[in-house]
């Protein structure tokens, strides 16, 4: 084979790699070619010869280190090559979970992976000769995690809230939950969540009063008959459940108001005061998104008037068809803070706030801002 110009011994062993040697990956007695065989041109090929991903199961118990995968280069036929690797997880943080035999070149996992710590690894292998000349380019070497069913779903509340009109017709919504799962749900079930209702209380008049899609985790009614006088209030016991329901499971709650319908707000020439509120993280400056409040009879202790959880806006959620007309009277806001900043990854000095108000007049609007954060909170009743 002939090229432009002369190229003795290892000086051209960077164009002879491209043009005829042959670095392969030798997988449990299977072998990946990284490079097309040699051909009659001596044109350089393309870089889209990629190694195809190795990959490497999270949660291994070893014995470690353990044989991944064997870089090999046919320039050793003619001289004497050592291999090393470098980049993350060899040479740079998290380093030393990989390392390359010096003579063999088969690549090695000195620990177990973490695959929701870090997904992939991206190494470099090198070959050099006896002399430490390089005999080839640094090749790019993609290590893949595969993910292990190893979390469970979490809802993203402790409790969720919502209300729904007596007399509701099935089909009715009523609110959505949500849940994650750190596992994999791209390549996997792993982390694929399914909804589920597992009791409800009380079981009146019907056991099943409330449906959920397994899929979105929407909650709407099933039966018809809510009566807000003979049950006020329903308490789910909902699972997430990873694997499309076959999997790891977890538990959470959601509590449905049964609103009257004297609570609708009020038609023209209809009287009654109107209730909005506006929260704000003072720590991003943005809307308390999720943030769960309800409203009660302060003479009538846990006697819920309404529940709702704040919008992407900070104010109460539209989409729960809450009552805002009020008759005169005192009542007590609630807010669930300190669940609120459990999701924002802090404790809060405050786990919930209550503020208590009066409505005197008619057609009186009353509007309640809040601006917390973790250690404090600001609130006023403006008009």
């Amino acid at each position: 084979m002939k090229g432009n110009g002369r190229m003795g011994g290892l000086s051209g062993a960077i164009l002879v790699f491209f043009i005829a040697a042959q670095v392969s990956f030798q997988f449990a007695g299977a072998e990946a070619r990284a490079f097309p065989e040699s051909g009659t041109s001596l044109k350089r090929p393309k870089r889209d010869w990629v190694i195809p991903p190795i990959s490497v199961l999270e949660n291994e118990r070893g014995p470690f280190p353990r044989k991944v995968a064997q870089i090999k280069s046919n320039k050793d036929r003619e001289t004497t090559i050592f291999y090393s690797i470098t980049g993350q997880g060899a040479d740079a943080p998290p380093e030393g979970v990989f390392t390359v035999e010096r003579d063999s070149g088969w690549l090695e996992v000195t620990r177990p992976l973490d695959r929701e710590a870090i997904d992939k690894y991206i190494i470099y292998s090198h070959a050099v000769s006896a002399n430490g000349e390089p005999v080839e380019d640094p090749m790019e070497v993609i290590i893949k995690v595969t993910d292990q069913n190893d979390n469970r779903p979490q809802f993203t509340q402790p409790v969720f809230y919502g209300s729904v009109q007596e007399g509701a017709t099935p089909g009715t919504s009523v609110m959505q939950v949500s849940a994650t799962d750190k596992d994999d749900s791209v390549d996997s079930y792993n982390g694929v969540i399914t909804y589920s209702i597992i009791s409800q209380d009380p079981p009146e008049p019907h056991p099943q009063m409330f449906t959920i899609n397994r899929d979105t985790g929407t909650i709407s009614v099933f039966t018809a008959g809510l009566n807000r006088e003979k049950f006020p209030k329903y308490t789910l016991i909902l699972q997430a459940a990873d694997m499309q329901g076959q999997g790891l499971t977890t538990t959470g709650t959601a509590v449905i108001t049964v609103t009257d319908t004297n609570d609708n707000p009020s038609g023209p020439g209809e009287g009654g005061a109107e209730l909005t509120v506006h929260a704000l993280n003072v720590l991003t400056g943005l809307p308390a998104t999720g943030l769960a409040l309800w409203l009660e009879d302060p003479q009538q202790p846990q006697a819920q008037i309404m529940a709702s959880t704040t919008n992407t806006k900070g104010r109460m959620d539209e989409s729960s068809r809450l009552p805002k007309r009020l008759k005169a009277g005192t009542y007590k806001l609630h807010f669930e803070t300190g669940a609120y900043w459990r999701q924002q990854g802090y404790t809060s000095f405050y786990p919930y706030v209550e503020i208590v108000f009066t409505i005197t007049e008619a057609e009186e609007k009353v509007h309640i801002p809040l601006l917390l954060s973790p250690f404090s909170y600001t609130t006023y009743r403006g008009n």
